[in-house]
């Protein structure tokens, strides 16, 4: 992926527009409290928190093509979908994110370049891409690199002529 770019559905920033970005993220995305109040109690009760809100992702951007205003509103409305949103400095990462808050722009001389920022709103964790992997018989270690309880889909395809017996699948959790 061209460096300085974001991924937007099909369309590259860089490749595409002409887009160049500078990237800011969070370490992760903000833990939902599940706290109450007990009146004469000092503190709040933690019932213990388990699950993530949406995350930001914030990204600087100068568009660095002359562009008509015409021509930038189309580069606009394929922003305006939600859709996988890929960073130059993680391709093989992904979130699904959308815009909701419009930002300013700045434009420059003649439309020689435009200066925006985009708040995209997204699920709290990224995405890895979908691994297909074939089993054979006995252990078969599946690589997950992520850092989140994700759910799993297994499919088990008989590729042969003869009939699959004795299944056994075995999940192990990270710890």
């Amino acid at each position: 992926m061209t460096g300085d770019s974001f991924q937007f559905g099909t369309k590259n920033s860089v490749d595409d527009w002409g887009i160049r970005v500078i990237a800011y993220d969070f370490l992760m995305p903000p833990k939902r409290a599940r706290k109450i109040t007990i009146p004469g109690r000092s503190g709040q009760y933690d019932y213990g928190a388990n699950c993530w809100d949406e995350r930001t992702l914030r990204l600087e951007c100068r568009l660095e093509r002359q562009l008509s205003k015409s021509d930038f509103r189309e580069i606009i409305y394929e922003l305006s979908r939600k859709r996988g949103l890929r960073l130059w400095n993680e391709p093989d990462k992904y979130y699904i994110a959308e815009l909701y808050d419009p930002g300013e722009v700045q434009d420059y001389f003649m439309e020689s370049a435009r200066d925006f920022e985009l708040n995209f709103t997204c699920e709290p964790f990224a995405y890895g891409n979908t691994i297909q992997t074939p089993i054979y018989g006995g252990r078969n270690a599946i690589k997950y690199a992520g850092t989140a309880e994700t759910p799993c889909t297994i499919i088990l395809r008989n590729t042969s002529t003869s009939n699959i017996q004795n299944i056994k699948i075995t999940a192990v959790k990270r710890s």
